[in-house]
């Protein structure tokens, strides 16, 4: 799920219907700094299969952004899978300055490197480089203005991904923080998801169906972009 997890569909459906167990790293949210963040647990047609966490906090001027994702799948007592992704992204003035990830699918390396530049936003990763448009935002989803977009960085293989955003009105959610009134957007072409958002912007829920199975994003906690 990109920004979303970022394990193969198939290869995470397979892994559960195997009675693997994948589970959240103990010290994923310990790592962070203390401060505005956004935590999900992740579901599997209600049950928690791992977390999803991203911190924020001010470097002088600047937002930056620490994404973290860790995952292990066990059975018994053998590790199956292990997934790692971290993201540190700089914003200024409301625009991405720099993103850089490094993923470890299994073994698997991608990382992605990108930094604005006069000409847009330069990127360079393990699929290639190329220059995106100015203002193109990453698959991390905590942004509201993601909705507005036609065109999403993929920020674990630093592809470019053609995005149309569908508004499907307001939703009630009920979720581990209480009742949120939110408002609801379908995303499709290169990536098929829906995508909730509360009345300040603060991103709530995100579901996708894979082969019938509902895999959700929770709100733990949330954060106010406005106040970011």
């Amino acid at each position: 799920m990109s920004q979303k997890l970022q394990i193969p569909r198939r290869d995470l459906l397979a892994l559960l219907a195997a009675g693997a167990v994948l589970a959240p790293s103990a010290g994923l949210r310990a790592a962070l700094t203390p401060g505005e963040r956004i935590a999900f647990d992740v579901l599997r047609e209600d049950s928690s299969i791992g977390s999803h966490v991203i911190g924020f906090r001010r470097d002088g001027g600047d937002l930056l952004v620490d994404i973290d994702i860790a995952l292990e799948v066990r059975f018994a007592f053998l590790t199956l899978y292990r997934y790692r992704h971290s993201n540190r992204e700089r914003w200024r003035d409301g625009r991405l300055i720099s993103l850089n990830s490094e993923t470890d699918d299994d073994g698997s390396a991608y990382w992605v490197r990108a930094e604005a530049t006069g000409d847009g936003l330069r990127v360079e990763g393990s699929d290639g480089r190329y220059t995106a448009p100015a203002g193109t935002l990453p698959t991390s989803y905590w942004n509201p203005r993601t909705v507005a977009q036609r065109q999403l960085l993929d920020s674990q293989h630093g592809r470019l991904l053609s995005v149309e955003v569908r508004p499907q009105g307001q939703d009630d959610l009920l979720l581990p923080l209480g009742l949120h009134s939110a408002r609801q957007y379908r995303i499709a072409g290169d990536l098929e998801l829906d995508l909730w958002y509360g009345p300040r912007g603060e991103w709530l829920k995100l579901a996708f169906e894979a082969k019938g199975a509902e895999i959700e994003y929770s709100a733990l906690e949330t954060a106010n972009p406005s106040r970011l």
